[in-house]
């Protein structure tokens, strides 16, 4: 998990970076790809490497993942609709590895040792 995490957290500053200069797409299109997505990679990235997070802290690692994973599939929907141009896939590609990254987090809050 920690491999597709990093390879992840390396798209997404990529993607990030390329984003943070491009003219094309709205507000919110440069917030996820520019705020959101960076921000979730590194909870999910402080999730596998902090040994015993705070609850406060694995709360809101989860909550930013959720945020991702929500907004690039409605991203997605609007791009499929042809309200937004842009690639579906792409956005779809984006939730995979967040959503994977709550049900981890999920299932270390469920068992994770007092």
């Amino acid at each position: 998990m920690l491999v597709l995490a990093v390879l992840h957290a390396l798209f997404v500053l990529l993607t990030a970076m390329a984003g943070a200069f491009a003219d094309a797409g709205s507000l919110g299109e440069w917030l996820l790809v520019v705020v959101v997505h960076p921000l979730a990679a590194a909870g999910l990235l402080a999730l596998l490497l902090a040994p015993r997070l705070p609850v406060a802290a694995l709360r809101a690692a989860v909550t930013l993942l959720v945020l991702n994973v929500a907004a690039d599939l409605v991203l997605a929907v609007l791009i499929a609709r042809g309200s937004v141009k842009g690639d579906w896939e792409l956005a779809v590609v984006f939730a995979v590895v967040p959503a994977i990254g709550i049900v981890f987090a999920l299932t270390r809050s469920r068992f994770r040792p007092a």
